[in-house]
């Protein structure tokens, strides 16, 4: 009997308060299009080895198949299947291993050489090679590439910024590159093996493509186990086995990521075999551990949710009203609710198993009477109105965020604060997220290489 199966993000550290004043980046989200269900392709076969088709429920539609512009999961998830970097990590371990470079060196961790995988060919028939590379990272580093297309690379940014920046990508020959930072860096390897970010496209399809690569109008390109077949908005994006790959296997004929955002429905196809993986929300675990046809994996997300603020936006911009806000919400109610015994209250950004974690900074207590004297050091002792956004897919972070933010809503309007909770699809979100639109919101952060450079 085929057994389906759900991955449990287990939560090191639950939730965080924080502000923000000047409005992020915005991200480039896919074109709209026609929706349709994808064809019965037939159970997966792992049992038997090799072949089948694995179809993945999700929380959410990816926002774009373009390496660098996008920071959310559901745009990765989809990404790596199809990119490589040049490094990877080891199993489920935060070790670098040499991937696309077959092998590197460095004498002062500024300047780097790696020395390049030969025979790998793009999807598309094209050589990797070092050209390829620099292409790829004068792409990434430069906001005035003409292949941006005026996509903000958002994620390189991150890693990279203005501290650790490239500051030449060199062409040694047919299969070595070197890399000059600005500055020595112990966590380079680290961060090139994250493939979402730093996985190499084809750099022929991107430029006939244009602005339409990465999106449900074009196709996305690498070197991976996977190729992209097609993008239904909203339904299911399709990627195939790469024949061509470099490496071995992979099982799997194709995976069929379909994308159903009702937490019920996912976990109720999942029970009826209609999809073989799903994320699975807190509320539904017990259920899950209690069907044989459904294996249950936890693993540690080494993730923080947090509460964030416009703080630019009144009533946000005083003090006393976020202070308020932290002493209404009973988040030690609210955790052993939602998360069970995989979340814990966060003072910081850090997980406790992420380097530099602090644990001597305590958290903001309940206290709804020391909320009510801040509304009124405020000027605001009848409270407020507000929107509260929470996010349309589920995350480690936030397992069931719409029954995480009426619990928090109700913790307010026991203060007189009153909420109207708002979402919208999961691109719309984080493009108005950047643009600052958000007076109230929730989001996340997961750890993506396990330094603690990346939170």
């Amino acid at each position: 009997m085929r057994r389906n199966w759900i991955m449990v993000n287990l939560l090191l550290a639950a939730v965080l308060l924080v502000s923000a004043c000047t409005a992020a980046a915005p991200t480039q989200s896919g074109q709209a299009g026609e929706a349709a269900a994808p064809a019965d392709s037939g159970e997966a076969t792992a049992e038997e080895g090799t072949g089948g088709t694995l179809i993945v429920g999700r929380g959410g539609d990816s926002v774009l198949l373009d390496n660098g512009a996008v920071t959310d999961g559901e745009s990765a998830r989809v990404i790596n299947t199809i990119t490589e970097g040049l490094v990877a990590l080891e199993g489920t371990s935060t070790k670098p291993i040499p991937w696309l470079a077959e092998s590197w060196e460095t004498e002062d961790s500024q300047t780097w050489i790696f020395h390049l995988r030969q025979g790998v060919k793009f999807h598309d028939g094209t050589d990797f090679n070092a050209e390829a590379v620099k292409w790829n990272m004068d792409r990434w580093r430069d906001p005035d590439n003409e292949w941006r297309f005026g996509r903000t690379f958002e994620y390189y940014d991150i890693e990279f910024g203005t501290d650790l920046a490239l500051e030449e990508v060199n062409v040694i020959d047919d299969y070595t590159i070197e890399l000059k930072l600005t500055t020595p860096s112990s966590v380079l390897l680290n961060k090139l093996a994250e493939s979402f970010v730093f996985g190499m496209n084809s750099p022929t399809a991107v430029q006939e493509q244009g602005d339409n690569y990465g999106t449900p109008a074009g196709t996305a390109v690498g070197t991976g186990r996977f190729k992209f077949v097609e993008w239904v908005p909203d339904d299911h994006i399709t990627v195939e086995r790469n024949d061509d790959w470099w490496g071995e296997g992979p099982k799997l004929d194709r995976i069929i990521f379909r994308s159903i955002p009702d937490n019920s429905a996912r976990f109720a196809e999942l029970q009826a075999g209609s999809i073989h993986q799903a994320d699975l929300a807190q509320t539904d675990l017990p259920a899950a551990q209690d069907d044989p046809n459904i294996t249950v994996y936890i693993k540690p997300a080494l993730s923080t949710g947090y509460v964030a603020f416009q703080q630019c936006t009144p009533p946000f911009d005083k003090l006393e009203v976020r202070q308020a806000i932290a002493h209404a919400v009973n988040w030690d109610a609210l955790i052993p609710a939602f998360y069970g015994d995989f979340g814990e209250r966060a003072g910081s950004f850090q997980p406790p198993a992420i380097l530099g974690s602090n644990p001597d900074i305590t958290p903001y207590e309940y206290d709804p009477e020391k909320a009510k004297e801040l509304l009124a050091a405020a000027g605001l002792p009848d409270g407020f109105e507000t929107d509260f956004w929470y996010i349309p897919v589920i995350r480690g972070y936030f397992p069931d965020s719409k029954a995480i933010g009426e619990a928090i809503a109700a913790d307010l309007a026991k203060v007189g604060i009153k909420v109207t909770l708002q979402t919208e699809d999961w691109g719309a979100y984080l493009d108005d997220r950047n643009q600052g639109k958000f007076p109230m919101w929730m989001l996340g952060w997961g750890s993506d290489n396990g330094d603690p450079d990346n939170f």
